[in-house]
């Protein structure tokens, strides 16, 4: 890789400071008579390691080894070291043509994190892509892995509901009362609520459905992929007309007056037991219907798509903006709504169509609802709900991945993520603020009082508790990691090996030293920064250039971090664990194959790793043991200390756990 050269000459440069004194007589850490793995070791009282001993070039036989100070610390012939009390020892491991050391220090015992309680969690992180209704108070939200939302305190709190099958993604979701809801998505699926549970009805097709509409409990309409039902109250049939169209939306006024709309532009018409079609002057896909009577009903689409139909034919209304919608609903021909992506919302007050900006949620929105008082309801990606409110929209619930948390301003922790996501919090309490950047945020770190954080598209933003500073790079690349020292200086890494520096008072992209996404970035000082990533990636920075840190693995590693640079720990995929003792990086034995997105520690011994469904792993200079944390089973993507001495997990489902002793 251009620009590299490796590590090894810093490494034992280092090494030999930490070992010049030498109670064994001449041969030192630069012997190449044995290599012994690892070069230091921290142990509480009682703890034990394998030292393994390699003969050099040279040979000389099987290694023998020996203590400085067998108080401290003691070596069997096979080389596991006992600590026996607090201290520092030398083991050395010799044959006929040479020995070699590691380093031994014995530290006391600290107890761990023993009770994990959970700060706040979303009730849902899928993607909710069907909403409805019943009244001012009570709507249902429904979505991937059989996700049904309810509320019915008019959106300021949501439950999830049982469901039967989470192996179903729902996509639509009508009622004619709080008591009868029907439920429609993939397989041909097809759900109805009785008000107290959840039934599977039988259906005709296998084919995914995409919407669900009625008119009364015994007129309800489902379409999808080549099909279209009806129900009569008893059971479902097939509809004619639609085998070869992809339908995502139907509705009508009356009998008479039921339209579908879908894939390539397709308007249908029903007629009887038949869909007809209508001539469409778009070939975009239309996702959303919805009218105040025949002669005035809306078709939204993509790319900003709008069609209306006056009774005769179907035109193309031209609207301020070219986002993609996904649904539209209203209350009336002068309140009407449709959203989409980036939580774009587009409002007809009866005469004109304007963006309607709001702050509550930067979230894709997929669905949109209102009751017959008015009450507008939206739901879309992370599990996102908003109401609107006289005042605006309010979020009701949503479940953002958190990917990174830090301390800010005034000493409290925030916690940043998908689509611009900030939290802000101390103990048990967070609250979400108005996001700063529709941009997910991927990274954050404090520097002199003030929160950085780093995100998708070169995003760089600096928080000082009352306003956001924008310092973001030209360049439009993933920035995934962050870290920051006292002095000012700050390391970004992110997507095709970009590194981005400060120094002073600006930011500089470095030139690429490698082409590998580099996930994560940790350092002690100026000069002594290490940056993880894919395919085995470990880069050091020494204060002038980037080294090849040579580890022997094609592991993705997602975190770094350590005690001193002769002790420090990377974590990825499948498990795995990796130590580096200031010479070369080595696994250690994992008790979990599930992916360690996180790693984090009070000392050496007492290191955490954390990660796929809710895996939390303590080290204690011996071993790497499970913790208990699993109860809560989402991905934890992020661990900090609490300003209280906590440890902050943060994951899926804007997930925020705490890990007390």
């Amino acid at each position: 890789m251009t620009g590299l050269r490796r590590f090894g000459y810093l490494a034992l440069l280092l090494l030999a400071g930490c070992l010049d004194e030498r109670p064994f007589g001449s041969t030192g850490p630069g012997d190449d008579g044995v290599a012994v793995t690892p070069r230091t070791l921290f142990l509480e009282p009682g703890g034990t390691a394998r030292l393994f001993g390699q003969a050099g070039p040279r040979g000389g036989g099987s290694v023998v080894w020996e203590s400085s100070d067998p108080t401290v610390v003691s070596v069997n012939a096979e080389g596991i070291v006992t600590a026996i009390m607090p201290g520092s020892a030398e083991v050395r491991g010799e044959n006929a043509r040479g020995s070699g050391r590691t380093r031994v220090t014995v530290i006391a015992a600290t107890a761990s994190l023993r009770t994990w309680q959970l700060a706040q969690r979303s009730p849902s992180d899928v993607s909710l892509l069907g909403a409805w209704s019943a009244d001012s108070l009570t709507s249902f939200v429904v979505g991937q892995a059989g996700t049904i939302l309810r509320t019915v305190d008019g959106g300021l709190t949501w439950t999830r509901m049982n469901f039967p099958d989470t192996g179903v993604d729902l996509v639509g979701v009508w009622g004619s009362s709080t008591s009868d809801v029907f439920a429609v998505g993939t397989f041909g699926s097809i759900f109805r609520f009785n008000g107290q549970s959840w039934l599977r009805m039988n259906g005709p097709t296998g084919n995914t459905l995409l919407e669900v509409w009625g008119l009364a409990p015994d007129d309800v309409y489902a379409v999808g992929v080549g099909v279209a039902l009806r129900y009569d109250g008893a059971v479902w049939r097939a509809l004619s007309g639609t085998e070869a169209a992809e339908l995502w939306t139907v509705w009508g006024t009356d009998r008479s007056n039921i339209f579908a709309a879908g894939q390539n532009g397709v308007l249908f018409r029903l007629e009887g037991t038949h869909w007809v079609p209508m001539q469409s002057p778009t070939s975009l896909l239309l996702l959303g219907l919805w009218g105040t009577d025949p002669s005035n009903v809306y078709a939204i689409g993509i790319q900003g798509t709008l069609l209306q139909f006056d009774g005769a034919r179907w035109r193309l209304v031209p609207l301020p903006t070219r986002v993609d919608l996904f649904a539209i609903w209203g209350t009336s021909a002068g309140s009407v709504l449709a959203v989409g992506n980036n939580g774009a919302i587009v409002l007809f007050n009866g005469s004109a169509w304007t963006l309607a900006p709001q702050t509550a949620s930067a979230e894709h929105l997929r669905a949109v609802h209102a009751s017959p008082s008015g009450g507008f309801v939206a739901a879309g990606w992370s599990g996102t709900t908003l109401h609107r409110e006289s005042n605006g929209w309010r979020l009701g619930t949503s479940g953002p991945a958190l990917f990174d948390v830090a301390e800010g301003p005034g000493g409290i922790r925030y916690a940043v993520g998908n689509a611009g996501a900030v939290f802000a919090g101390s103990g048990s309490s967070w609250t979400r603020l108005p996001g700063p950047t529709r941009q997910t945020l991927y990274g954050a770190a404090h520097q002199q009082g003030r929160l950085v954080v780093v995100g998708d598209s070169g995003t760089i933003l600096r928080y000082d508790g009352a306003h956001w500073q924008d310092e973001s790079i030209l360049a439009r690349r993933l920035l995934r990691s962050i870290w920051t020292h006292p002095s000012g200086a700050a390391f970004i890494v992110g997507e095709e090996g970009t590194v981005v520096q400060r120094n002073g008072s600006g930011w500089t992209t470095s030139p690429p030293v490698t082409t590998r996404f580099l996930r994560h970035v940790f350092g002690f000082d100026a000069s002594h920064v290490y940056a993880v990533g894919d395919s085995g990636t470990t880069l050091f920075w020494d204060g002038g250039e980037w080294n090849d840190m040579g580890l022997s693995s094609n592991a993705l590693l997602r975190s770094v971090w350590g005690t001193a640079p002769d002790d420090l720990f990377a974590v990825g995929s499948g498990g795995a664990i990796f130590r580096y003792d200031g010479a070369r990086w080595y696994a250690m034995q994992s008790p979990t194959q599930l992916e360690l997105r996180a790693v984090w520690g009070y000392g050496p011994t007492e290191v955490y790793a954390a990660g796929e469904d809710g895996i939390l792993l303590r080290f204690n200079g011996s071993t790497w043991s499970v913790q208990s944390s699993q109860q809560f089973r989402s991905l934890i993507l992020a661990l900090e200390p609490g300003a209280d001495g906590s440890l902050l997990a943060v994951g899926a489902r804007a997930m925020v756990l705490r890990g007390e002793r």
